[in-house]
């Protein structure tokens, strides 16, 4: 979204029509986080924004964090745009394997609508996100395509990087995550 006032033309349309689909497309219940809300309650998990950012390692924050970044700074709008169009681009078969996943554990179809959705709203995501919002871009701004295959290849990056930790945790038969904090005095 910080981007948006720092587009014009094509890219703006085409952020505005993935962003769009990611806040419902003015339906409150079909709000992309609410669906991630509702599959974390239907798994017995705390659904409050930040409940588990105590447990997260950097590794796991790095990818926001970056985001975050580009977005405070009109200076890396392409790569911003490079990394979204990329997350996009590949995020429906992974998608598509968390939701089947959880239905081989049982989990209901409110645990799974949110992988769901991100099957077939990101399948239509990454022409929009790949041609009219990267693309469009680069073509509008072409002193910016290298920034913006930077910010897809920083993602690369990151995401390999998780990657290795998760593998690394599992192979060694242990969590990912942080141990839990425990409550301070002022806390309780």
């Amino acid at each position: 979204s910080w981007a948006l006032p720092r587009l014009h033309g094509a890219p703006k349309a085409a952020l505005v029509e993935i962003q769009a689909d990611e806040y419902g497309n003015g339906r409150p219940e079909r709000i992309h986080a609410q669906l991630f809300a509702n599959a974390m309650d239907e798994l017995g998990l705390d659904a409050r924004y930040g409940a588990y950012v105590d447990r997260l390692p950097g590794v796991t924050l790095a990818t926001v964090n970056l985001m975050s970044f580009f977005g405070m700074h009109r200076r890396w709008r392409g790569a911003l745009l490079g990394h979204l169009a990329l997350f996009e681009m590949e995020s429906s078969l992974p998608n598509r394997r968390y939701a089947d996943g959880l239905r081989r554990l049982g989990a209901t179809q409110r645990a799974t609508e949110f992988f769901d959705e991100h099957v077939a709203a990101d399948a239509i995501h990454e022409q929009v996100a790949a041609v009219d919002l990267a693309g469009g871009l680069a073509r509008q701004q072409p002193q910016l395509t290298a920034d913006i295959l930077w910010g897809a290849a920083a993602l690369v990056e990151l995401d390999a990087g998780l990657a290795r930790h998760l593998l690394g945790a599992w192979s060694a038969g242990s969590s990912s995550l942080r141990a839990a904090r425990r409550a301070s005095a002022l806390e309780a």
